[in-house]
């Protein structure tokens, strides 16, 4: 399946891959379109970060699993050698909390779902339970 890009600026489709744009973190594909003539690189979700993406997941993901900002920057320093201080794992936490809600809330919804069907799969009669 190909994905077809549009411009960010005009919304063109008229649009050609022109090289990439580097950081001490990734290396990106830049975009060049045709019709208003700028150059722009495609939004990932983690536009503007300084720090790799595998460290962000890893960060929320401990953190909401209830593991306190020291305890995360500890880990990170320990096991993946980040230097990060707490506030910028507190930042990440603001900017993705609602992408961590929806997920939460998806998730609980799937649970939900397979509960209510195996509900439905159990008959009860007086002497005995069977699951269908």
């Amino acid at each position: 399946m190909i994905r077809t890009v549009n411009c960010d600026f005009c919304w063109s489709k008229h649009v050609v891959r022109k090289g990439f744009r580097k950081n001490m973190v990734v290396i990106k594909q830049k975009y060049f379109c045709n019709d208003c003539e700028k150059w722009f690189v495609v939004d990932d979700g983690f536009k503007r970060m300084r720090s790799k993406p595998e460290h962000i997941v890893r960060a929320l993901h401990e953190y909401s699993d209830g593991v306190s900002l020291k305890k995360v920057r500890d880990h990170l320093s320990q096991h993946d050698n980040v230097k990060v201080t707490k506030w910028a794992i507190r930042q990440w936490v603001v900017r993705y909390s609602k992408l961590l809600k929806k997920t939460k809330r998806d998730s609980a919804l799937q649970r939900l779902k397979g509960l209510s069907t195996t509900m439905k799969n159990i008959s009860v009669s007086k002497k005995h339970i069977s699951v269908t």
